[in-house]
């Protein structure tokens, strides 16, 4: 289990080249690469792209290299822009009938006249160099998630531990529950023993007691929260992308918790119900960050 959140950084200077990579990520709904570069490295932005998408699914990803060659460059004279250059700068001279010569220093200064001949996306060394420098920030990136991962997964367990707690301390709850609507209901049936004819006594008898078992009766509740603890526990100790089935549960869990609330909410239960959603909540708020 991975958190979505990390950073990892590297620093190769080796062979005269130096490049400094730093990977950082927050939570997403989806993958949202970043990738930022010098102008002459944008020829690995597909390589970085791959490399990413391989170790990482989830996320705000930013993705930023800085550059330094150090090495003897290999240049080279465009003889055509030179001669271009010196035949306007005699054209000029004539214009304005001047005798200034033109120096040679002035002429190789103008744009294009010294062109580079090297080749990095060619660059063997370069490449290697680059490639170290990713692997390195990915597996530190990488280390980090899966520290904070960790975090999350104990908090998530302990919350879950809450949860079956308060759930225990309200399933006791429930035979003194039942016995409380048990004497409601017989007070109501001899109300209506009192009240209706009895040829319609029995079929409102059973609409009543319809009635109080719909809307009081927990059980299925309790059932399906219990249900969903074991689910959730068990998808916790897997591995790959389990973010969005926790978030599923949890949904679950949460419209479940509701529905408890509304039908079982005396004195007694409603700091145990108080705390289920509570400890849903957090969970919710944790399972956001994970990958």
């Amino acid at each position: 289990m991975k958190s979505m959140t990390g950073f990892g950084s590297s620093l190769i200077n080796r062979d005269n080249i130096e490049i400094e990579l730093e990977i950082k990520s927050i939570n997403a709904r989806f993958l949202d690469l970043r990738i930022f570069l010098p102008r002459e490295l944008s020829f690995y932005e597909t390589e970085i792209r791959q490399h990413i998408i391989g170790v990482l699914s989830r996320g705000t990803i930013e993705v930023r290299i800085n550059f330094n060659d150090y090495r003897e460059p290999k240049l080279v004279l465009n003889k055509t822009k030179l001669l271009k250059y010196n035949d306007l700068a005699m054209e000029a001279a004539k214009l304005l009938a001047s005798e200034e010569v033109v120096s040679i220093e002035f002429l190789l200064k103008e744009q294009g006249v010294i062109e580079s001949a090297d080749r990095l996306a060619e660059d063997e060394m370069l490449a290697n160099v680059l490639n170290e420098a990713l692997e390195q920030a990915l597996h530190r990136i990488n280390e980090s998630m899966l520290v904070e991962g960790r975090q999350i997964k104990q908090m998530l367990i302990d919350s879950m531990q809450k949860i079956q707690k308060a759930l225990n301390a309200i399933s006791e709850m429930c035979e003194p529950f039942k016995k409380e609507l048990f004497e409601t209901m017989h007070r109501h049936i001899e109300e209506l023993m009192g009240t209706y004819p009895k040829e319609n006594l029995e079929q409102r008898l059973i609409q009543e007691l319809a009635i109080y078992i719909d809307k009081y009766d927990i059980g299925e509740e309790l059932s399906r929260l219990y249900a969903h603890i074991n689910t959730f526990n068990s998808t916790l100790q897997g591995e790959g992308d389990i973010g969005k089935t926790l978030n599923f549960i949890i949904q679950e869990m949460q419209r479940e918790a509701n529905t408890l609330g509304s039908k079982f909410s005396t004195a007694q239960s409603f700091p145990w119900i108080l705390a289920i959603k509570e400890e849903i909540e957090k969970c919710r708020e944790m399972i956001q960050n994970v990958a």
